[in-house]
């Protein structure tokens, strides 16, 4: 009875990347600078973006990271 049911892959998408996205070459290369320094801390990161009007939390750029996010499954 149940050898047809597939249970979907959920697939989370990251706010880093999805931001990431948004951003012209030379704001991307700025951030991944800041992300890859990691003697900035994660909440220091968030504030400095939101001081430019950009949201991503802390949280958001811990796990990206960290490489809990799903660009470490892409």
């Amino acid at each position: 009875m149940l050898e047809t049911l597939r249970i979907p892959k959920r697939k989370f998408p990251c706010a880093v990347r999805t931001f990431w996205e948004t951003l012209s070459e030379a704001d991307r290369e700025i951030l991944m600078s800041n992300l890859c320094d990691f003697s900035i801390g994660h909440k220091t990161l968030e504030k400095a973006l939101s001081n430019v009007g950009i949201t991503l939390s802390d949280t958001a750029i811990a796990r990206h990271r960290s490489g809990l996010c799903s660009c470490s499954k892409i």
